[in-house]
């Protein structure tokens, strides 16, 4: 008798890709690059970077989409070091430490999600970045969690970073 398989993942996937982070968040949305994927860079984080992930969906990420009941878009998660190179940033980044990400709600004001996240959550670094207060859709969000963080929220705009008061 012959037995016919079927796979649910596609034949170049790896299992981390599918791994859940928190309920409303995988490692394949949080390692996504167009980037990575045009000068074939593997983005895939080690397993103390993935903790980390995990930490930023539980402690900031999966509260926000609660709050808002809105999907949160992700559009720059976990760097290895070789795609922050050819980006421009640095290794240092939390980014490629897993503790960091950019994001927007679509819909909501970002200063309005940004502010929601400096007056209620723990975090360690929060930058409104490139808003504009006419656009509630410009710019974007970056949030890095670590335990104890600096708690640390700045602006930036195209002349550099300033303390957000």
């Amino acid at each position: 008798m012959l037995i016919k398989t079927i796979s649910l993942f596609p034949l170049n996937a790896t299992l981390k890709e599918f791994m859940i982070l928190s309920p409303n968040f995988n490692l394949k949305e949080m390692t996504q690059s167009q980037t990575a994927l045009r000068n074939n860079i593997n983005n895939e984080p080690n397993t103390e970077q993935i903790e980390n992930l995990k930490q930023l969906c539980k402690n900031i990420l999966q509260p926000l989409r609660d709050y808002y009941e809105l999907p949160v878009k992700i559009t720059s998660g976990f760097r290895s070091e070789k795609l922050a190179a050819l980006i421009g940033s640095k290794s240092t980044s939390q980014h490629c430490k897993g503790e960091a990400a950019d994001f927007e709600i679509p819909g909501v004001d970002n200063k309005e999600v940004a502010s929601h996240i400096k007056n209620n959550f723990d975090y360690d670094q929060l930058i409104l970045e490139y808003y504009d207060k006419n656009d509630i859709n410009s710019g974007w969000i970056h949030c890095s969690f670590t335990p104890n963080g600096r708690k640390e929220s700045l602006t930036k705009n195209t002349v550099g970073y300033y303390q957000w008061k």
